[in-house]
């Protein structure tokens, strides 16, 4: 009976012209973004046919053989980007790093010893980084940048944008659909017609999940038909040719993930993580619409909460407030903001390890508390 529900409240949903129109214009605006890359794949293959005869480490063996190979625009290019690079995390100190953050943001309170801890966390993977040379990994040399920005800082981006857009409409719509079809006076004022608002929670955010699973798939396929990327996608994030950029020419340090990642588990655990994003913004729209009992108050209600905890965000950095700051960074609309330096050190968006990925499931948790009090309530609520 159940499954039944679900699978009626699902076809429903799909039956809404916004559903299909919404996941038409994020693709072609994907398309567009792919199409309007600027990235200079000729480069790219001429590289990964070159790392065939030399090796993919820039080393003085790996030089030798690419000056006796035949001249070119894209040899001498690449003798040129590769020329005099070294191994940067040898002798490589992360608490000078964490006290450039400090100096550079003007950090002050407890909030600098948490930063310098963390920091100091951060010094075993830059030794393994070192052992295992992989600021020497060739990549598509400095066209490297470029690729894996695109990838992580717009692609992935957009994706990500268009599903939490996705997740709070449909959110909403599951939440208050029987009121904008003036069936909410025959279903929802008894307790067994409430309960159907359960089956409707999971039937929307089954078609979220497909949303955010269809257009991640249909847009990477996209994009490696344009762009294969080969052996690119088991080239390492931390590279020296990619860096983590705080700010343009001025802050740009290397980029260390907590744990060693191609570009390949960078972005696999960056789809992971999207998804509990995407189940939050679903859930907690779901439930704000519950609450509001209307589709345009509940989108008037996360304007409301989106522009307060912006708010708060400047105002603490306006003022200095560090303490504050690390408190908001725990919030999904931070999350979200700082999607491009996800799994890194995050500078002084974060006090610990892995913080975003904590956050992620500590609110996921707690949008789980929440739906089960709102549920208990709002299902014994007599409505007269």
């Amino acid at each position: 009976m159940l499954l039944r529900i679900i699978a009626f409240e699902i076809h429903k949903m799909l039956e809404q012209p916004m559903v299909l129109l919404f996941f038409i214009a994020s693709l072609l605006l994907n398309t567009i973004y792919i199409t309007t890359a600027g990235l200079d794949q000729s480069y790219l293959d001429y590289i990964q046919e070159t790392e065939e005869k030399p090796s993919h480490l820039v080393t003085p063996v790996f030089r030798e053989k690419l000056s006796k190979l035949p001249s070119s625009r894209e040899q001498q290019r690449l003798m040129t980007e590769t020329a005099g690079l070294g191994n940067i995390f040898e002798n490589f100190s992360t608490e000078n790093l964490g006290q450039e953050m400090i100096d550079f943001f003007q950090i002050k309170g407890s909030t600098t010893g948490k930063i310098k801890k963390k920091y100091k966390e951060l010094a075993p993977v830059v030794h393994e980084l070192a052992e295992k040379d992989t600021a020497l990994e060739l990549g598509s040399a400095e066209e490297t940048a470029h690729f894996f920005t695109f990838i992580r800082n717009k692609l992935f981006y957009a994706i990500l944008g268009e599903s939490l857009v996705f997740a709070l409409l449909i959110g909403l719509y599951g939440s208050t659909s029987e009121k904008l079809t003036k069936t909410d006076v025959s279903v929802l004022t008894t307790k067994t017609g409430r309960k159907i608002q359960g089956s409707k929670y999971v039937a929307s955010l089954l078609i979220t999940l497909l949303f955010y699973g269809l257009i991640t798939i249909l847009t990477f396929t996209a994009f490696n038909y344009m762009h294969p990327l080969g052996t690119l996608w088991q080239t390492s994030v931390s590279t020296q040719f990619h860096l983590n950029v705080y700010v343009p020419q001025i802050l740009e340090i290397p980029f260390i993930t907590w744990q060693p990642m191609t570009l390949m588990s960078y972005t696999i655990l960056s789809i992971l993580l999207g998804g509990l994003l995407i189940i939050f913004c679903h859930g907690f729209n779901f439930l704000v619409g519950l609450w509001t009992d209307h589709l345009f108050r509940g989108l008037v209600v996360f304007v409301i909460v989106y522009v307060v905890l912006l708010g708060l965000e400047q105002i603490s950095d306006q003022l200095g407030w560090w303490n504050m700051h690390s408190l908001l960074m725990w919030h999904p609309i931070s999350l979200w903001k700082l999607q491009s330096f996800w799994f890194t050190e995050m500078g002084p968006y974060t006090t610990i390890p892995w913080q975003e990925t904590i956050a992620a499931v500590v609110n996921v948790l707690f949008l789980s508390l929440g739906g089960a009090l709102t549920s208990k309530f709002y299902v014994t609520k007599e409505v007269k």
